[in-house]
């Protein structure tokens, strides 16, 4: 018995030397690190800061636990804390500044000579889609690229591709409305999770005209899904286990768009895309970036977009009204096809476009992210606030919500007002599609196609949500990355109309 209480006593005395030599480790790096900077800023001159830093004694994740309970209320908590408009914290390893006041997210643009426009995305390649070479990176963003981006823009953003693209959007709907009530309904009424129609729909309607048909199928559209859910973790490096099921479907998918199917039904984009002479495996995985890009977005916004008309009776009549004058009017004058909506029609619905904006200005979730590449001074211009230095290899987060969200700028910022930008220019008003010269080329499709798809909905059916079901919070573990997921399933009723 002695003798291990003696044995516990030494190991009990090795811990403590750890544990001081940890500290003393600890406290050294921070003081090291504060003559450094001392020393840096006495080089730019007087009137400089450094922006206030969140401790952190977590290795590695840093302070990235505390934000992913919530971005928004991180930001607004420590900047109200440091009483300053920018402060940092590690996430992940990495040196991060984040942006409480909405007047400078736009740095990542006016500071574009200094910082890295393609961190994020570098990463994103690498860890999701899984390109690790070098050379397939150079051929992702070298410049090549710029021809890519062309394509793009031609095939995403100008009205003659746009009037094929929205067409065949239409036409999988009306293929697919159809189906919604081929199950067993009650009293006329069939229930559907909202989420899950959504999917359905988006999802074949947005690949087929930009990728493949081969691919746009509902077996495809689980995968993706799976894929989708495991998106946060792989950008994050988690251990493999953790993403085993995201990264299969990943390699199913990956699977399929190599399979000559892919290239024999592919859209004109995809066809246009082999004269870039990509590499096969930067063809292949760009082509998953794209899927990933075209629904994993549109979903939730076309989701969140549902829901809160059909959550409020006064905006569910108002935009049945806008939406029942557009196609009457279109019966009245004989014009077009009867089941397909054109682009100027969709452009008059004022309303559901307004309502569209106000879902993705609420639900917006994602940064904006720039790594700076050299010591840059940044000035407020404002009056009380500091110049700061901004130290290379630090990883600017712009958070656009904390624009979204702003009490100056936007009347009762946290309640969704679906009329809120029938006056309103939304490309100045909000940020959803990023700013700079990456604005993203699907933003005029993805308007087009929620526009089609929810008044082609209002059109056949009647819609109410089930009664006793309560309003979805967000999926804080999905956040960060595009717009935010409902955190559970929202039951819906739809019947047929006469």
């Amino acid at each position: 018995m002695a003798s291990k209480i003696m044995l516990d006593e030494e190991w009990l005395d090795h811990l403590i030397i750890i544990g001081a030599t940890i500290l003393a480790y600890i406290l050294l790096n921070h003081l090291r690190n504060i003559k450094r900077r001392n020393k840096l800023l006495a080089s730019y001159g007087p009137n400089i800061c450094i922006p206030r830093h969140l401790t952190s004694y977590v290795p590695f994740l840093g302070s990235a636990i505390e934000m992913g309970k919530g971005i928004r209320r991180f930001i607004d908590k420590y900047s109200t804390k440091f009483g300053e408009p920018l402060f940092t914290a590690t996430i992940a390893g990495k040196h991060s500044l984040f942006i409480g006041d909405s007047d400078h997210l736009t740095m990542i643009y006016t500071h574009s000579r200094t910082v890295d426009g393609f961190a994020l995305q570098k990463q994103f390649t690498r860890n999701v889609l899984g390109i690790t070479s070098s050379s397939d990176e150079e051929a992702m963003f070298g410049s090549d690229s710029k021809a890519a981006i062309r394509q793009y823009h031609k095939y995403l953003f100008t009205d003659d591709e746009l009037n094929k693209t929205v067409k065949t959007a239409q036409d999988i709907f009306n293929t697919l409305l159809p189906q919604l009530t081929n199950s067993k309904g009650t009293d006329g009424w069939y229930r559907h999770d909202l989420y899950t129609l959504v999917r359905t729909c988006i999802f074949e309607a947005s690949v087929e005209p930009f990728l493949s048909k081969y691919i746009a199928t509902q077996e495809n559209s689980e995968l993706f899904s799976s894929f989708d859910a495991g998106v946060p973790l792989m950008f994050g490096n988690a251990p493999s286990f953790l993403t085993k099921g995201a990264t299969s479907a990943r390699n199913t998918l990956l699977k399929r768009i190599s399979d000559s199917k892919f290239i024999e039904q592919a859209s004109d984009l995809f066809k246009d895309r082999q004269n870039l002479n990509l590499p096969d495996n930067v063809y292949r995985r760009t082509a998953l970036g794209l899927l990933f890009a075209s629904v994993g977005n549109s979903i939730p916004s076309v989701f969140w977009c549902l829901y809160h008309i059909l959550s409020d009776p006064v905006a569910y009549d108002a935009i049945q009204a806008e939406v029942d004058g557009i196609i009457e009017k279109k019966k009245q004058t004989g014009e077009g096809d009867m089941l397909v909506l054109s682009l100027e029609e969709l452009q008059g619905m004022k309303l559901l476009s307004s309502a569209f904006s106000e879902s993705l200005r609420f639900y917006h979730g994602a940064f904006t992210v720039r790594e700076a590449t050299d010591n840059f001074v940044y000035d407020t211009k404002k009056k009380g606030q500091h110049k700061y230095l901004i130290e290379k290899g630090t990883r600017i987060m712009a958070f656009q919500s904390t624009l979204h969200h702003n009490s100056e700028l936007f009347d009762e910022p946290e309640t969704f007002q679906y009329d809120r930008f029938v006056h309103k220019n939304t490309d100045k008003d909000i940020r959803p599609f990023g700013g700079g010269s990456r604005l993203c080329p699907g933003r005029k499709f993805i308007r087009f196609e929620v526009q089609a798809f929810i008044s082609m909905l209002m059109v056949n059916f009647d819609m109410r949500i089930v009664e006793g079901e309560s309003k979805p919070d967000i999926n804080y573990a999905m956040q960060g990355v595009g717009v935010s997921q409902p955190d559970r399933k929202v039951m819906i009723e739809i019947r047929p109309k006469p």
